[in-house]
């Protein structure tokens, strides 16, 4: 029970990162509001209109990271149960890790965003504008990694939907590609929440049969079915020395 009830909340919590990480505002989403070679009054003024916004991302950010970290723990465990090499499941974890790295940067980004919102000049908006949006490129191999790992056991193991291993390829071949930034990472974190959502049915699914099947262990036993007499009981009792022999019929002979 408690394992079925932690597989649903793990993966219910890995999709509620992955949607919070994906729907927050950032620095790096002003890139479709405003250009990088804008002037320095527009790029100071548009940090201005988002400074809400970059607190609010900041926090739920923080919550996303800590929603992921029981996702990816749930995670690793799973893998270390499926696959026959433990590889796999340190790939993903160690990936999974730099991704989280890489989120609390993002999150000092948004916060650098509104201190320059309060009054901080041009120069320094520019900068931080560019550091946070060309940072996106940084998700990629962490998030490719992850994805690979998860997707190799996927298909080697028949453990969830081969069609989930094979877009997880094709979801760490864009992350690879030095595409827009934030493409690949985008795409490896819808990946993740699909695989999310999977890991959640999986475990409310099994549950049951899981829980059916050790109640049919406990009900019929451990013990190892007898195929012959005891070989104890056909060794032949023999008298003490220097006592009566003792008749069939009791008496003493």
């Amino acid at each position: 029970m408690q394992g079925r009830i932690g597989g649903i909340l793990a993966g219910v919590a890995g999709v509620i990162a992955m949607v919070l990480l994906l729907a927050i505002p950032s620095a790096p989403c002003m890139a479709c509001t405003v250009a990088l070679d804008s002037s320095d009054s527009v790029l100071s003024g548009q940090f201005t209109a988002w400074e809400p916004l970059f607190y609010r991302g900041a926090y739920g950010s923080l919550l996303a990271l800590f929603l992921f970290v029981w996702f990816l723990a749930y995670l690793h465990g799973e893998l270390r149960r499926v696959a026959n090499s433990r590889i796999y499941a340190t790939v993903a974890l160690v990936g999974g890790v730099l991704f989280s790295a890489g989120v609390m940067l993002q999150i000092m980004f948004s916060l650098a965003a509104s201190t320059v919102a309060a009054g901080s000049g041009g120069p320094i908006a520019r900068m931080v504008f560019a550091v946070a949006y060309n940072f996106a490129f940084v998700y990629a191999a962490p998030v490719a990694a992850l994805v690979t790992a998860t997707s190799l056991v996927i298909m080697r193991e028949q453990w969830l939907p081969r069609a989930l291993g094979l877009v997880g390829f094709g979801a760490a071949a864009v992350a690879l590609a030095w595409i827009t930034p934030g493409l690949g990472a985008v795409a490896g974190m819808l990946w993740m929440a699909v695989l999310a959502a999977a890991l959640a049915v999986r475990a409310a699914r099994t549950g049951p049969a899981a829980r059916n099947a050790g109640a049919a262990m406990r009900g019929t036993g451990s013990a190892v079915p007898s195929t012959g007499p005891d070989p104890a009981a056909s060794v032949p009792r023999t008298a003490k020395p220097g006592s009566p022999a003792r008749s069939r019929w009791g008496r003493r002979g």
